[in-house]
């Protein structure tokens, strides 16, 4: 059986219709304390995703601090904001050129300064390096704050292992995405959409997080079968302005830096 769990459209950065996870206060669903504070406002997906509505409000602060770790090198792992039309926390994050230029993303489109010369050759954009641990630990925690109360519980064993300092060495499941970019386009809507998906049987359990952030797609599966392969399949687009190049990724056997090559000529 498939079931939908959750299904939210933000649109333009509104703050509204805001969404609201859990209901059970009394412990915190990560670390499960009872003497918890939750002094912090905790987004369900991470604002450097432009996530303006969606929150969890049984996410203690000693949590959130240790997600904010695993945020920052999310960061770094995504595309740059002038690809995927993102506004962060702080807004648009610049992308900086060897030599002295740099591009970055605006309300209208995306803006070039330079250094005389500089972008009349191919042009390499280096993120920082991140933690292929903590990238796949910030994705996971997203899936894990969308769930209703009544799911929880089954991850308990898999938030045991998401809020501690272990690797993939202590982790027996598939850590895999599907992450997908469009090339930038000012006809492209200011748009975060997400869906998570349950799908149980008598020899299976599988999550599905399915998140759409501007030009950027991340397709996050979870299955509690450990030999379970992920299968993804995409719908081909209507246009070339609405194509995803997609790109399957095993966290567990992944490079630490992403390199962007732009050819201005």
């Amino acid at each position: 059986m498939k079931e939908i769990l959750l299904d939210h459209n933000q649109k333009n950065y509104c703050i509204y219709p805001r969404l609201e996870i859990g209901k059970n206060t009394s412990e915190c669903r990560f670390c499960k304390s009872r003497s918890a504070t939750y002094n912090n406002l905790s987004h369900s997906l991470p604002e450097l995703l432009g996530n303006k509505s969606i929150f969890t409000i049984n996410e203690c602060d000693k949590c959130n601090s240790i997600f904010s770790d695993f945020e920052n090198h999310l960061s770094r792992f995504i595309p740059p904001s002038f690809i995927t039309q993102i506004k962060g926390k702080k807004g648009y994050s610049n992308s900086y050129v060897k030599g002295g230029g740099k591009i970055f993303a605006t309300s209208n489109f995306i803006e070039v300064k330079d250094e005389p010369d500089i972008f009349s050759k191919e042009v390499i954009i280096s993120n920082q390096k991140f933690s292929n641990v903590k990238v796949y630990k910030a994705l996971l925690k997203c899936l894990i704050s969308l769930l209703p109360d009544q799911d929880v519980a089954i991850f308990d064993d898999v938030i045991k292992w998401l809020i501690s300092n272990k690797g993939f060495r202590d982790f027996d499941y598939t850590a895999v995405a599907n992450i997908g970019y469009r090339l930038p386009s000012c006809d492209n809507k200011e748009l975060l959409s997400v869906t998570l998906f349950k799908e149980s049987s008598k020899d299976k359990l599988r999550y599905m997080l399915s998140g759409k952030f501007n030009n950027l797609f991340i397709l996050l599966p979870f299955s509690f079968v450990t030999t379970e392969k992920a299968k993804f399949k995409t719908i081909p687009a209507r246009s070339e302005s609405e194509k995803f190049y997609f790109h399957e990724v095993d966290f567990k056997d992944y490079s630490t830096q992403h390199k962007f090559r732009l050819n201005f000529k």
